[in-house]
């Protein structure tokens, strides 16, 4: 009799502790719980009591609170946690601090039994004085890629005195839409900071955790005062830059550099070679970026790379596809005595987003062009005409460029026929070529230029780079084929070349920059894009 009383009594124990599950059946269940009330109610002014009570529409997943509870300002004091059915129970161990603003967050991360998230955080404030402090700090945070929201990114907001060694004083999410809000703040001076906060403790972790400043490093508000920080740009969640883990030499010229990740070229590449004793011998440039192993790039020397010795090399102008500049760190390797084996092929052929009518048709090739067929062989066809002594032909590099007499001639097709040596035949290519009536331009207009500064545009075409380079106060892009860009626009302050995110130790603020996404270009129309950046 003892023992079944004893396993009775455990076994309604389990039950009481585990999450209760509703009945099955029904229609399906996709939406997640409701909260009914709070005790107390959002608004409360001396507010005396340590438990707060949420009271839901259905069960809730018990093992999901946990994470989901936020309590801000951190007051450092212990709660614990406890359930009726669906009212869900948060006692504090010891009294709240006079005339304090106390806010219960319970997060979005709060789900039912069938894991369906609550829509929105709910948010309770309370005060233990006569108001309630009613501060407010804003702000957004899109993607530098797209201009599309960063949703899901964790911003921390300090009060000073600041010590980033500690807890940050308020914690916000971004919504889908990239915006956060900081709500009940007392008048004060902070800073907030986007933070990588892997282990959810609020506390930047500087040397696992990546932070990025805003471009206003202090905000103080006044008394139930509202204030709006600029757009924070940011990457991809990939914030890692890609390393450049082996350099292999195929000859004492040519060079394979594989990274950590896939990269991207811009326009311009530097490549700097170092002897053993960190000086500069000899510079380098591009030839492709692997289609295969797109993390490869091979690129040329313009010295020899001497058997025995020791070199180091710098790139510039490669990123990846988060936009992340890749970290070279003067990688040291050995030269050789190899000659060159190269099979010299065909790489690519820049027929995807066609030719403008005084736009050169390019080839690219694995090695520097010598072969004297490869532009002998070439033939040109306009129309019904095949020319096989096409004056516009010029080896740049790894490039054969085909460019037109004046220009190509509208309403004509053309076809190249190129030399490919693997094949030991002529490859055709068929590029669209648009028509002079089809152009379109983009007019950029900057208004509060900071004639100090330069400024560079992007504009990209189906994610690539099609064209870059300085804007003036008053820019316009000509001879644009008639459809959708992605413009990027920053300004360059410390004239290295790229977009800088900034750092939060020492300060200092990011570029300004600028990304509109689907820039339409109409034949024979202006597109017009005004951009103020405010200093």
């Amino acid at each position: 009799m003892l023992y079944n009383i004893l396993v009775l009594l455990l076994i309604f124990g389990v039950i009481g502790c585990a999450t209760p599950m509703p009945p099955s059946g029904g229609p399906s269940d996709d939406e997640g719980p409701e909260l009914e009330y709070t005790i107390p109610e959002t608004g409360t002014t001396n507010f005396e009591g340590r438990t707060f009570e949420f009271q839901f529409n259905e069960f809730v997943d018990r093992s999901s609170v946990r994470d989901a509870i936020t309590v801000e300002p951190d007051l450092g004091i212990p709660y614990e946690i406890s359930w009726k059915r669906k009212t869900l129970f948060i006692e504090f161990e010891r009294p709240f601090p006079d005339s304090t603003t106390v806010i219960v967050k319970l997060g979005t991360e709060l789900s039912d039994t069938r894991n369906n998230e609550i829509g929105s955080p709910i948010t309770v404030a309370t005060s233990t004085g006569d108001e309630i402090d009613s501060g407010e700090i804003s702000g957004r945070v899109l993607l530098a890629g797209n201009g599309k929201g960063a949703a899901e990114r964790k911003v921390l907001l300090y009060r000073r005195p600041i010590d980033f060694s500690r807890k940050a004083i308020y914690e916000a999410q971004t919504d889908t839409g990239g915006v956060f809000e900081f709500l009940y703040l007392a008048p004060g001076t902070y800073q907030a900071l986007l933070v990588d906060d892997r282990n959810r403790n609020k506390i930047w972790d500087q040397e696992n955790e990546q932070a990025y400043p805003f471009s206003q490093e202090f905000i103080t508000l006044q008394k139930e005062q509202k204030d709006t920080l600029d757009v924070l740009y940011t990457t991809q969640t990939d914030t890692l830059k890609p390393e450049l883990q082996g350099v292999g030499l195929f000859s004492t010229h040519r060079m394979r550099l594989r990274f950590s990740e896939n990269i991207a070229l811009e326009d311009s590449v530097a490549i700097t070679i170092y002897d053993s004793l960190g000086t500069p011998y000899s510079s380098g440039y591009p030839l492709y970026v692997s289609p295969k192993e797109p993390f490869v790039l091979f690129a040329q020397s313009r010295q020899n790379l001497t058997e025995g010795e020791s070199f180091s090399v710098n790139v510039s102008g490669v990123n990846d596809p988060a936009g992340n500049a890749a970290d070279t760190s003067r990688f040291t390797f050995m030269g050789t005595a190899q000659e060159d084996t190269t099979l010299q092929r065909i790489i690519s052929a820049e027929t995807d987003e066609g030719l403008l009518q005084n736009e050169p048709f390019v080839v690219t090739y694995a090695a520097p062009i010598t072969e004297p067929e490869i532009t002998d062989s070439t033939v040109v066809i306009e129309g019904e005409v095949d020319f096989d002594d096409w004056p516009a032909i010029e080896v740049q590099r790894n490039k054969l460029v085909i460019s037109p007499q004046g220009e190509w001639i509208e309403g004509v097709d053309y076809q190249f026929l190129v030399w490919n040596p693997v094949t030991q035949r002529r490859t055709p290519f068929e590029p669209e070529v648009y028509d002079s009536t089809e152009y379109g331009e983009i007019e950029i207009s900057l208004a509060n230029m900071d004639s100090l500064s330069t400024y560079r545009y992007q504009l990209q075409l189906n994610d690539e780079i099609y064209r870059s380079g300085n804007l003036d106060s008053l820019s316009t892009l000509s001879e644009l084929p008639p459809v959708s860009y992605k413009l990027i626009v920053y300004e360059d302050q410390n004239l290295n070349g790229q977009w800088d995110r900034g750092t939060v130790i020492p300060y200092q603020a990011p570029e300004p920059y600028y990304v509109q996404r689907g820039l339409r270009v109409q034949e024979g129309f202006t597109s017009e894009v005004s951009i103020g950046f405010r200093h």
